[in-house]
């Protein structure tokens, strides 16, 4: 993927990524990992409303990034599939 930092592809060879069929898995590692320009570079490729879809589908997301994606998307966090209300986690151990 050209134009992307390349840090984003430590584990795996940025040629055999396609923008078409990893649009979930690169919205993830650009929200957790990427800078400004990475962010800007994604959404320019796919479009905001492309990109909301790819981003509701993330199943796991760091806190942070989660947050920054409702601002800069117009998301309402229980949209998303890797939102889990704090009430619902379960804990180890219970007194």
């Amino acid at each position: 993927m050209k134009g992307f930092s390349q840090h984003l592809f430590w584990d795996t060879d940025s040629d055999q990524v396609s923008l078409d069929t990893h649009q979930v898995w690169l919205a993830k590692r650009v929200l957790e990992k990427g800078g400004w320009s990475d962010w800007s570079l994604l959404l320019r490729l796919l479009g905001k409303d492309q990109l909301r879809e790819a981003v509701k589908g993330i199943r796991c997301l760091e806190k942070k990034a989660l947050s920054f994606a409702c601002v800069a998307l117009d998301l309402d966090k229980t949209q998303l599939r890797c939102y889990i209300p704090t009430h619902c986690q379960s804990t180890h151990w219970s007194y």
